[in-house]
């Protein structure tokens, strides 16, 4: 009797260090997906003119490297436009994850 429930509990032990493996790897590779995933928007969008590190500067693009914009400046920036008709693109980019994970990505080119 002792040693059937020993057995169990290894078999019960086993199943969640497993399924917490499974888990981990999972989100690991979600993460790297959605870093991906935003790279790609931001080289398919911004890159052009911003630079890959935000620098570039073409038809006077803001250096994105040592902007003071806030998050809600980035994103209506983003999704409107600035001043010179440029980039309104909530039209074009589909979600608001996808809109939240540009934003965290510019904010992330900062010095």
């Amino acid at each position: 009797m002792i040693t059937k429930m020993k057995i169990n509990f290894f078999y019960i032990l086993l199943i969640f260090v497993l399924n917490a493996c499974t888990n981990s790897t999972k989100n690991r590779s979600d993460k790297k997906k959605k870093e991906l995933n935003v790279k790609n928007l931001y080289n398919i969008h911004c890159e052009a003119c911003h630079g890959m590190d935000g620098t570039k500067g073409v038809s006077g693009a803001a250096n994105l490297k040592v902007s003071k914009m806030t998050e809600i400046q980035i994103k209506n920036t983003i999704l409107n436009g600035n001043e010179k008709g440029m980039m309104p693109y909530k039209d074009i980019l589909s979600s608001d994850t996808e809109i939240d994970s540009l934003v965290s990505f510019v904010k992330s080119l900062r010095n």
